[in-house]
């Protein structure tokens, strides 16, 4: 290809990537099933094969690498230690086979007890996801509209390094550098490249970007209760009597996780499943609490009272190991089984049936609660209000939620250390530089005043830099984020892959590796064990990673500290500080096991509290919050906060992962979206009737930020009543359907200034 010749990035090869998948598996399981559950179980390695593929033509000015041309079961090869970076649960970790320099075959590791072998269905593909047609190989900038349709021609890495450095002195000049900010989220879990490119921002002095859209509810809720208790390993599970799976849908999110699960129920162990939606785990449960969306918290202090009333609560780790026990019995007291069938819309007696699991296989349960728990408006007090119920029953170590094995030395590795203003806490709103939360960028990018008196109106952003992260797919209220990135005036520089949504709207383009084109280390939130991902192949194209990015342009803006001039060497000597393993025994077996403390261990330390006490109540609750314990307090958005919004859209939607998907990634891949299906919305039997809905109507999911385009799915017993569902992460680019988060709030959670995703009233209508 020409240098200068345009780059139409809704041309052909994107337009045609819009599956049409009406009728698509009709009548099937997809829907039949529990939601989301088709062939969710443990797949085996399966990579596709393309025999007789010849390798198409790669020279320089090529802008693809399309295809490979080994079969990979047979061609003699190379195996290699990789690990997923993306923002999961599992962190697989994967062998990789390459041959003659090009990546053949990815499977999972057979000697790692938790990846087992098994790939999720989302990266079984990764050779075609590495080699795709539409991978962004070239620095590109603007050559027409922002948006759908824009255009780009390739440049060099000099221009485009000069033109961001340029603009943004200019910017910093005017302005200062407070006008110009970033957008990171997940894309790149990695200790090295996950914040590398950050330092480069604090120097500038830039608005300061909080990524908060994952787990803040729990992670902000810890404090006030136990601190950090990592006690049990997921492998842990297969041994346990009970499972209590709270919001969570492993088989979507953590599916390595499910085969434990599988074999305790074969082992004869029970399950509870709390969640307003019928999940894999129900299949097998002995109960199903199918509770409203954001009543969970009314639900926890029920089954509080009860087993109080009952006398079924550890007096002696009460009086040994709490405090303000009588604060949180004065907070339950009024939560009687017939209140809470009235809050939450289920039968009053499972109040008492999931207390009486809970207390009759306390000293060997597990209690999961899953990330979209706390992705509400009260979802870090729901969060606690489980918490509690740990500690009555005297085994705050069943508690689970994440499990990280420690390989995030991200603070270290990354120099973060540079950064020393002040940003608000749970305590304070107190700030020394501007800054918002991830959910906000909508409000930041169209000069609406947000937060901690901040002016966002008189100084506007006028530069962002988004890497890591498709915000134009994950980001809530979507319409406001779309308007803020297509002002003129705002100069966007996107690092990627691929042209996502999110690409569309950059003024200039940087290609980025995927992982296995760079080394990186990473550590499971699900699993216990710190990952080695060795740099397998060469960077296609011209692609640079963030650790070269920050590198380059550190240097060109004048700064001559020495985090803009870090070599890998300095990146594994930062990481591996106070490792018990050296980097050539990590390279050698791709993993390492980090044990977590047993729970003698916690008992010997105390809890990571002030009081290093479990606390039922505390004055660090009440100064943040303006409660001493936990209390129930209806979402904002809801029948009871918000009757006249409830009045025109009078259904709850929750908006879960899907098995395909993972946040904003792979919404581009053939095969997932195929596997995927319609983008469907599933609603309850009655509430369908009540709007003259049948199953297959394509419908219209709508609320005053936006609407969706749906095909109705009304299965019995998939959905709690006055509950939707649809699910997340699609690209609107490839289905030709809006995105869920068309239509969610961008309103802050209850802690840590995190996502409320899940806070969602909409009203559903034919089309």
């Amino acid at each position: 290809m020409k240098e200068n010749q345009d780059i139409t990035l809704m041309s052909d090869s994107v337009q045609g990537g819009k599956v049409s998948r009406r009728g698509f598996l009709k009548g099937s399981a997809l829907a039949g099933l529990s939601l989301g559950v088709a062939g969710t179980g443990l797949v085996g390695c399966a990579p596709k094969q393309q025999a007789g593929d010849e390798l198409a033509d790669t020279g320089e000015g090529a802008t693809s690498a399309v295809g490979y041309q080994y079969e990979a079961e047979t061609a003699e090869g190379e195996w290699h230690h990789s690990a997923c970076s993306r923002n999961c649960f599992d962190t697989c970790m994967i062998m990789s086979k390459v041959v003659d320099g090009r990546l053949v075959q990815v499977c999972g590791d057979k000697n790692n007890p938790y990846t087992a072998g098994g790939l999720c269905v989302k990266t079984q593909n990764y050779v075609d996801y590495v080699y795709r047609e539409d991978r962004i190989l070239y620095p590109m900038k603007r050559t027409g509209k922002k948006g759908p349709g824009c255009t780009f021609e390739r440049i060099s890495w000099d221009e485009a390094i000069q033109t961001i450095t340029d603009t943004w002195k200019q910017i910093i000049a005017e302005n200062g550098g407070e006008a110009i900010t970033w957008f990171r989220y997940q894309g790149n879990q990695g200790a090295i490249h996950r914040r590398c490119l950050e330092p480069l921002f604090f120097k500038m002095g830039a608005t300061y970007h909080e990524a908060s859209m994952c787990n803040n509810g729990y992670v902000f809720s810890l404090p006030y209760t136990t601190g950090s208790i990592t006690v049990m390993r997921a492998e842990d599970i297969a041994n346990k009597d009970l499972y209590i799976s709270w919001s969570h849908n492993p088989a979507a999110g953590s599916l390595h996780t499910m085969k434990f699960i599988k074999e305790m129920h074969k082992a004869g162990g029970k399950i509870a499943v709390v969640n307003p939606v019928r999940v894999p785990e129900c299949e097998w449960a002995d109960l199903h609490v199918q509770l409203l969306p954001g009543t969970d918290g009314a639900f926890a202090l029920g089954v509080a009272k009860y087993l109080m009333d009952a006398g079924k609560i550890d007096e002696q780790f009460i009086a040994e190991w709490s405090i303000g026990y009588e604060d949180y019995a004065r907070s339950a007291a009024e939560w009687t089984a017939d209140k809470v069938a009235a809050e939450c819309a289920i039968p009053a007696e499972q109040v008492g049936q999931f207390a009486e699991l809970l207390w009759e296989n306390r000293e060997n349960a597990c209690l999961k609660t899953g990330l979209q728990l706390g992705r509400r408006n009260n979802g870090g007090m729901s969060h606690i209000s489980i918490k509690m119920l740990t500690g009555l029953i005297g085994h705050p170590e069943c508690y689970f939620n994440m499990t990280s094995s420690g390989g995030y030395g991200v603070n270290t590795a990354a120099n973060l250390d540079m950064f020393t203003e002040t940003v608000p806490s749970e305590s304070s709103d107190a700030s020394t530089i501007r800054n918002y939360s991830s959910p906000a960028l909508g409000k930041v990018l169209t000069g609406v005043n947000y937060g901690e008196g901040h002016d966002f109106a008189t100084n506007p952003i006028r530069s962002i830099m988004i890497f890591g992260g498709n915000p134009m797919v994950s980001n809530p209220n979507q319409n406001l984020v779309r308007e803020g990135l297509e002002r003129e005036n705002l100069f966007t520089v996107v690092h990627d892959i691929f042209v996502t949504p999110t690409v569309e709207y950059a003024d200039i383009v940087l290609p980025a590796p995927t992982f296995f084109e760079y080394e990186e280390f990473n550590g499971g939130y699900g699993h216990n064990y710190d990952c080695f991902n060795e740099k397998v192949i060469e960077p296609l194209g011209e692609c640079k990673d963030n650790l070269e990015l920050c590198n380059l342009l550190g240097q060109a803006m004048g700064y001559n500290d020495a985090v803009f001039n870090r070599t890998y060497d300095d990146m594994r000597a930062l990481f591996l500080d106070g490792k018990d393993y050296t980097y050539d025994e990590l390279v050698k077996n791709g993993w390492y096991d980090v044990a977590p403390k047993t729970w003698e261990a916690q008992l010997e330390e105390g809890f990571g509290t002030p009081s290093k006490k479990f606390q039922f109540a505390c004055d660090e609750l009440e100064a943040d919050h303006g409660t001493r314990t936990v209390i129930y307090t209806p979402d904002p958005e809801s029948a009871s906060q918000a009757p006249e919004l409830f009045a025109k859209y009078p259904l709850y939607l929750v908006s879960p992962s899907a098995k395909e998907f993972l946040n904003g990634v792979f919404g581009n891949m053939e095969d997932n979206n195929l596997l995927f299906g319609e983008s469907y919305v599933f609603l309850n039997e009655a509430d369908a009737q009540a709007r003259g809905i049948s199953d297959g109507d394509e419908v219209t999911v709508f609320n005053d930020r936006g609407s969706l385009s749906r095909k109705a799915r009304i299965v019995e017993g998939v959905m709690a009543p006055g509950t939707a569902c649809t699910y997340k992460s699609t690209w609107s680019t490839v289905t030709g359907v809006e995105n869920v988060n068309c239509v969610t709030t961008d309103s802050q959670a209850d802690f840590g200034r995190g996502v409320a995703f899940q806070s969602c009233l909409v009203e559903i209508a034919k089309a």
